[in-house]
């Protein structure tokens, strides 16, 4: 990798929350200089960036990738026969099938700026998954589900012993590929697990390094049943008296619970991740995102998988994340736009273990994007770059992706990949996947 001269942007400080006028120099995979005016090395490369907004790019904290194709045929359905129908399509997935639901899925995570991804990938078709997420070249954690209680009739059930397997065999693939790729362990939650599954892999998660990465409280019925099988006041409490929740623990949806309980989030510095559009179109419920900040608790956000909310766009999951708690509390103040910026950059990152990520600081990694703010006329004033990008933009005003100091994304194309032969290989595969659903 050579240099890179980011000349003239915008750049974020999301700590005061303001912008100032920038040159960024990429060296390697690192942000060697930030400064007013920079003298560009011998072949460096060159991007005008007047009137572009630099920023952190994002991370994705809680996804099942393989569902990308499964926008449409589980539409409306509530919760209950939604994870029935789910099951089911994910049974009749071919690995080329999911092979592009995965690709298509991270592609266009990167396209609109996010570089870490938290995947939730099903075991039967891990090595097309990861094959996928290689070839996207994007970040990414992924955990195969783990379940060892029947929630419903179609729910696919392992031993212990089996768990553990599978979970080691993603870490061998990813120490194999030894790139971009981590492993973590994934039991599905409590609803679907036993305590003793939960504690085995968070004990062979900490002796790994890894992330622990559950559903927690994601329905209110479905919790109502872990209260009365454990005897405690909610699933989060039950995660506590397993020894799973820690600064190395996710939490996806994290909806249902008790002022006790998020006390014992803030306590062991575990981390909810949000995914606003799931939870409301499959009315799971809307969290309380706002009590969980005021306690200092590091909230993540979360696309999910595509089967629920039909996106991969961190910035229209921000926004919908703010206006929810904004009308669910009735204070305009609650959540503001800088909370939200942390929670998908700094707090994402570190959530997933990156220490030099999720923010644009000499020596630091260079994984970043550049926002075109002056071709979009609802995005012109230059007083308020951060806030109209959140509250009025989307993904699709990324301009370009730097990861891990490559250009994957130039003037909103790939630089790396062939988008109409992965578009013609991405229509094959589901009209053979949707012919398949039409069986069902």
């Amino acid at each position: 990798m050579g240099h890179y001269l980011i000349r003239d942007c915008e750049l974020a400080d999301l700590e005061t929350f303001t912008t100032r006028r920038a040159q960024i120099l990429i060296g390697g995979n690192r942000i060697e200089k930030i400064g007013k005016t920079l003298m560009p090395p011998p072949g460096c490369e060159i991007i005008e960036a007047q009137g572009m907004l630099a920023l952190p790019s994002f991370a994705d904290c809680h996804s099942h990738l393989t569902q990308t194709f499964m926008k449409g045929p589980l539409d409306d359905y509530p919760i209950t026969s939604w994870l029935v129908k789910l099951f089911a399509v994910e049974g009749i997935m071919s690995e080329e099938e999911n092979y592009y639901s995965c690709l298509l899925g991270c592609l266009t995570a990167l396209r609109c700026g996010t570089t870490a991804i938290n995947d939730m990938a099903k075991w039967p078709l891990l090595d097309s998954t990861i094959e996928a997420v290689r070839d996207s070249r994007i970040r990414a954690t992924i955990g195969v589900t783990i379940a060892d209680v029947a929630e419903n009739e179609a729910m696919p059930l392992v031993s212990i012993d089996e768990a553990l397997r599978r979970t080691e065999a993603v870490c061998d693939r990813v120490r194999q590929d030894r790139g971009r790729l981590r492993a973590s362990a994934a039991p599905v939650g409590l609803p679907a697990c036993s305590g003793e599954m939960v504690r085995s892999l968070k004990l062979f998660a900490k002796e790994k390094g890894l992330i622990l990465h559950t559903h927690l409280a994601e329905g209110r019925k479905e919790t109502e049943m872990v209260r009365k099988r454990f005897g405690l006041a909610g699933e989060a409490e039950a995660l506590y008296e397993c020894g799973a929740l820690d600064p190395n623990t996710l939490l996806a949806h994290s909806i249902w619970l008790s002022d006790h309980e998020l006390d014992l989030l803030r306590e062991t510095g575990a981390h909810p991740v949000h995914c606003p559009s799931t939870n409301l179109k499959i009315s799971d419920g809307m969290p309380p995102i706002a009590e969980m900040v005021k306690k200092g608790i590091a909230v993540t956000l979360g696309c999910d998988g595509e089967a629920s909310s039909s996106n991969r766009d961190m910035i229209r999951e921000g926004r919908l994340a703010a206006y929810l708690q904004k009308g669910r509390t009735l204070d305009a103040a609650v959540l503001p736009a800088a909370e939200v910026y942390r929670m998908m950059t700094i707090n994402g990152m570190r959530a997933l273990g990156y220490e030099d990520l999720g923010e644009l600081r000499e020596g630091y990694t260079a994984d970043l994007i550049l926002v075109d703010m002056d071709h979009d006329l609802s995005l012109l004033n230059p007083s308020y770059r951060l806030n109209n990008f959140l509250y009025a933009a989307n993904g699709q005003a990324v301009d370009s992706v730097f990861l891990d100091g490559e250009l994957l994304v130039r003037k909103g194309r790939f630089t790396f990949v062939d988008e109409e032969a992965v578009m013609a290989g991405a229509r094959r595969a589901v009209e053979s996947l949707n012919r398949k659903i039409a069986r069902l």
